[in-house]
């Protein structure tokens, strides 16, 4: 290493669990020593398991097949196991290291308290409504899934029970009534369901041009909201829904009506989402009193932008 001082950005901090932790790998090559040599030094610290368990986190990685230890280690435990790390190099790279601590430790806590002010602003502009019963969760569960199954059932004109009973068994259950949210695998259920709605496959016709167009100008008119502008909006397509340009214009006609009915299902979210975000900051301004005209009812919305 030549004789420039050493910065923070020389080093390889990460966050652990909320705190900021040094890995002994980078330790070893800093301080030029054998990582089997710190691994030891970790190991034979004359310190009490309270405070090793609370500073120092065990993991693996992977080198040429093989799997060997190394540890993460926070400021704590950094200060413990280096305080008898001796010599001109070594202070170096102890002071670099405080420095690191210190600037992510303070950008980790500017974070915080720019969430935390985020989270109690939103919360009170649109209050989270209380826990509702777990019957009551459970009863919303059971009638998403039975929509969803109803649809699919309605896509492939099969009979709902045939379609119900290959949601339970997905889910591991024997009826749908049964459903509980914290016994019963809810997510893979609603998620097979999604997949053979978007994958249904009846109307085996290729798609018409004016499907294609329909589609096409479904998309596009999602670009036009003031919150997806900046998105390219097919890649969006093709990340929420798994539909990609070339999907639609290899569509089959049944294909293509329910690609449309995505397209318009995200037309519509868009929509809905302007609307919130623009009643959220109209809420946030009259709740700071820069709000002038708080009787005004909420903007129309033509593009997603609000009338004047």
């Amino acid at each position: 290493m030549s004789n420039q001082k050493p910065t923070t950005s020389d080093l390889a901090l990460t966050v652990q669990d909320g705190k900021v932790t040094a890995s002994s790998r980078d330790i070893a090559k800093k301080f030029g020593k054998q990582h089997r040599d710190v691994i030891r030094a970790i190991d034979l610290l004359d310190c009490s398991q309270e405070f090793k368990v609370r500073n120092f986190a065990q993991l693996k990685f992977t080198y040429r097949g093989q799997e060997f230890p190394y540890y993460e280690m926070t400021r704590d435990g950094f200060s413990f196991l280096c305080m008898g790390f001796t010599g001109a190099k070594a202070a170096i790279w102890k002071e670099a290291y405080i420095a690191a601590f210190n600037a992510m430790e303070a950008e980790l806590l500017q974070q915080k308290i720019w969430i935390g002010g985020l989270t109690q602003a939103l919360e009170q502009i649109c209050p989270t409504p209380p826990r509702e019963a777990d019957t009551v969760r459970n009863q919303r569960g059971l009638n998403l899934l039975r929509a969803q199954a109803a649809y699919w059932a309605m896509l492939e004109e099969m009979p709902l029970a045939a379609a119900e009973s290959a949601v339970c068994a997905v889910g591991r259950l024997r009826r749908l009534d049964d459903l509980d949210l914290s016994r019963h695998q809810f997510s893979e259920m609603s998620d097979f369901l999604e997949r053979v709605i978007v994958h249904s496959n009846k109307d085996t016709q290729p798609a018409t041009e004016e499907q294609i167009n329909t589609i096409k100008c479904l998309v596009e008119a999602c670009a036009q909201f003031r919150y997806s502008r900046d998105r390219d909006i097919y890649d969006l397509l093709q990340e929420e829904y798994g539909v990609s340009i070339e999907t639609i214009v290899a569509a089959s006609s049944g294909e293509a009506k329910r690609i449309a009915g995505i397209a318009y299902n995200m037309l519509h979210q868009h929509l809905v989402q302007t609307l919130t975000i623009n009643e959220i900051k109209r809420r946030a301004q009259k709740a700071d009193g820069k709000h002038c005209k708080s009787e005004e009812p909420p903007p129309q919305v033509d593009d997603g932008e609000e009338q004047s």
